[in-house]
């Protein structure tokens, strides 16, 4: 679901093709290597980080089929995998990848040497210069890097990074994001450059609050409407719907199997096996939430195959209304209210019932998998799928209450993203275009009374639910921005944007699949304390089946994380994330008032020492240092670099995340 952000083009370098392959030292020879001194102590005038350089690297790891001269995509591979190709526009050999049109991608995952630097490298083209190819590395340990290129002749591009102390791995993406033309991909190269830099103490980072954006006439909220989201740190999401009585109950079900809409509606409302809602409880899923330590809920009142859990007036609405007889988000809202969370919902303007939906223009057919070809009647097929999204959020805004946070999720088209169309479309801002393409019908628009202008998304928002937070995949700007998925989260604290991570607690989907498994609590820890050092908030779904019962092995991992949460949750709510950078997987840092918590993970490179060294605290002083999880009070000195060095450190009750709470004798940062 979720599209990365457009880099920016870098600068190509013109050099000849080097090999393709990385050399590097064994990982269990590194592994057991004396690499790292020991912390530093009062006599110590410097930090002792990473020691002298191992040995000259000694076997080879590659990229699988880096040229594509296996003449197909073996290691490759991605659920985009469907718009790539081999071709014979290659920049050396006969083979190259191709990628599009529309959005297209392969991927591979790639075993490198931890704490080490790299250079990364491929030779790009596009078909007609009006588009991009990117070349990304993620899941090193530190946030994605891309370089892109729109040239039509063949360049090489590159980037470094530097891989984590506790990573292993890299993940090379080829990525075409959008657009009617074709990228080609040729000749990649993983260098070795060798081994990271130490890691500089730190003194504490400045907080930052994002500066307010606007767009379309209408500005996000301020900083202090965000407050309680900020301090809640932790929601449940709910994927639920006709989906989950399909076959595994994937969201993408109706997509990935080409369900026709008619046949996929029959087998929704089969009353023997489609989607019943027979044991649907919704104040059982909120008392699980406040078990779990979770403050917001946010539950799917429509995605994407268009089948709304509520009623909708718009005569080509499917719905739970009409085929039920229940409105399952009347009960949700009231439920989640009375049992004192903060009430979210999520909604997908995009509906796989609408064909046009590939083809709002009328004459831009995307990619698709329904066969769909270009029709006259599209234009007025997109319109009418537009109408109905506004009488559905305007449904959803004034009938349920104070609605506090909007997940809106698939505002891209055709399942491509082109953001100038998206905006125009949707007319996404304060109002709607008198002289726009898609005029929603008189009956289903809400006018400013002073100016008589039709609102847009928008401005139906800021009309009925003023202080709601909405993310950005609607068009709009978005005051919450989201990183999606089970990668770990890594990189520094977030400080440009308000960050939520959503991830769901069952493996292999966001909606119901019989008897999958699931994360582990200890997964669910790490996740949650990866995004509050960071600054950001974590939703984690959850996968009811088609009657409306959360599985038990799910309940059973929030149930675990609520016990931890009870005794540390001092480090995650009501905190920010500082006051010093974090480093990815082995440890960061929150605060709140005069504590600072340590978050220190299974893979700091001192743990064997049981101590902990933190980073300069200047000439403030600390009082006392305590383990948060078991009330244990610890020794600590401070060194002469005005870092801490925490002894007597027990990592083993909790060695996925042991928490240490250090208070000063004045606020972190004062006011």
């Amino acid at each position: 679901m979720t599209i990365l952000n457009h880099p920016a083009f870098f600068p190509a370098t013109k050099r000849s093709a080097r090999t393709l392959s990385v050399a590097f030292t064994s990982l269990a020879a590194l592994l057991s290597a004396p690499l790292f001194a020991a912390p530093l102590s009062e006599s110590s005038p410097a930090a002792a980080t990473v020691a002298s350089s191992p040995a000259e690297p000694a076997f080879v790891a590659r990229i699988h089929n880096a040229d594509f001269e296996t003449g197909n995509l073996s290691g490759w591979k991605d659920w985009r995998l469907r718009r790539a190709e081999i071709t014979p526009i290659a920049h050396s050999g006969k083979h190259a990848v191709a990628l599009g049109p529309e959005s297209g991608q392969c991927t591979q995952e790639v075993k490198i040497r931890p704490n080490s630097r790299y250079r990364l490298s491929a030779w790009l083209r596009t078909e007609s210069g009006a588009e991009q190819i990117e070349l990304i590395a993620r899941d090193f340990g530190g946030p994605a890097k891309s370089v892109a290129s729109a040239l039509t002749e063949y360049t090489q591009v590159s980037l470094e990074f530097t891989s984590a102390h506790a990573t292993s791995t890299l993940l090379v993406m080829l990525k075409h994001p959008n657009g009617p033309g074709k990228g080609y991909a040729d000749s990649l190269e993983l260098e070795y450059l060798g081994e990271a830099p130490e890691p500089v103490i730190q003194e504490f980072v400045a907080p930052a609050i994002p500066a307010p954006q606007s767009q379309g006439g209408v500005e996000t909220l301020p900083h202090e409407a965000l407050e309680w989201y900020l301090d809640a740190k932790f929601g449940m999401f709910i994927h639920w719907g006709v989906y989950s009585s399909i076959d595994k109950g994937n969201e993408w079900v109706m997509h990935n199997k080409v369900i026709t809409p008619d046949v996929y509606r029959a087998r929704a409302e089969d009353p023997t096996t489609g989607f019943t809602g027979a044991k649907y409880d919704p104040a059982k899923w909120a008392e699980l939430a406040k078990t779990a330590g979770m403050k917001y809920m946010a539950l799917t009142t429509r995605h994407h195959d268009g089948y709304a859990l509520f009623d909708s007036k718009h005569p080509n609405s499917w719905t739970s209304a009409k085929h039920l007889g229940r409105d399952f988000i009347k009960e949700y809202t009231d439920a989640v209210r009375k049992a004192g969370l903060h009430v979210g919902l999520y909604y997908s303007p995009m509906s796989w019932r609408y064909p046009a939906y590939y083809n709002v223009t009328g004459d831009n057919m995307k990619p698709n998998v329904w066969g769909y070809t270009p029709q006259p009647w599209h234009k007025e097929n997109a319109r009418l799928m537009k109408e109905e999204v506004y009488e559905q959020v305007s449904a959803l805004l004034t009938n349920y209450g104070p609605i506090e946070y909007m997940f809106w999720d698939g505002g891209w088209l055709g399942q491509s993203k082109d953001s100038a169309l998206e905006y125009r479309f949707w007319d996404a801002g304060k109002y709607q275009d008198p002289k726009g393409d898609w005029p929603v019908g008189e009956a289903f628009v809400e006018r400013e009374p002073t100016t008589g202008k039709a609102l847009g998304v928008m401005g139906l928002v800021r009309k009925h639910q003023p202080r709601m937070i909405v993310n950005e995949r609607f068009g709009w700007v978005g005051e919450v921005h989201g990183e999606e998925g089970g990668a770990a989260t890594s990189g520094d604290i977030r400080s440009q944007k308000y960050m939520e991570k959503c991830m769901s607690v069952q493996k292999g989907g966001w909606g119901y699949v019989p008897n999958a498994p699931v994360v582990s609590f200890e997964q669910v820890a790490v996740f949650l304390s990866d995004c509050v050092v960071r600054n950001m908030n974590l939703l984690l779904n959850v996968a009811p089946d088609r009657e409306g019962v959360i599985p038990e092995n799910q309940q059973e991992v929030l149930r675990q994380t609520g016990r931890w949460l009870e005794k540390v949750g001092p480090a995650i709510y009501k905190t920010r994330g500082g006051p010093w950078q974090p480093l990815h997987g082995e440890y960061g840092f929150t605060y709140a008032g005069d504590k600072i918590y340590c978050h220190v993970y299974k893979d700091y490179r001192h743990k064997a020492t049981g101590t902990f060294t933190t980073q300069s605290i200047g000439t403030k002083q600390a009082t006392k240092v305590v383990d948060l999880y078991s009330g244990r009070e610890l020794p600590w000195k401070k060194n002469q670099d005005h870092t801490l060095t925490i002894e007597q450190v027990d990592y083993a009750p909790t060695p996925y995340v042991t928490i240490l709470q250090v208070t000063l004798s004045e606020d972190v940062y004062e006011n």
